[in-house]
């Protein structure tokens, strides 16, 4: 493969990486919104199984996905969140504390995005 096509696959690639990050960043806000109605749907004892069950679904789908388009710190937080809310001995706050710090990093990159 000659360089040039080379270089041109490249650009093809680095574009469409562009395109997935942008579409990544225009879900962030829908997700917050819904990562937050399932900690106020937490705050009853006989709901908050559920709700940290689907909260550890999000975050691991975050997990996934954040780090491949280059949100490592998401992908970090999103894993956190994941392992704690998987986890039934976890207190409920403490499973608060860090599906919030998800949500901080979350929202760190709506705030650049609309720089």
């Amino acid at each position: 493969m000659s360089h040039d096509l080379q270089l041109e696959e490249r650009q093809r690639i680095d574009e469409a990486i562009a395109t997935l990050r942008i579409k990544f960043v225009d879900t962030l806000e829908e997700r917050i919104l819904d990562i937050e109605a399932l900690l106020q749907y937490c705050r009853t004892a006989e709901n908050r199984s559920r709700a940290f069950q689907e909260i550890a679904r999000k975050a691991h789908n975050l997990a996934g996905v954040a780090p491949s388009l280059g949100f490592d710190a998401i992908g970090d937080a999103a894993r956190e969140a994941e392992t704690i809310a998987g986890d039934t001995s976890a207190s409920p706050a403490s499973v608060v504390q860090r599906v919030e710090a998800l949500l901080d990093e979350m929202e760190v990159v709506l705030d650049q995005d609309a720089i």
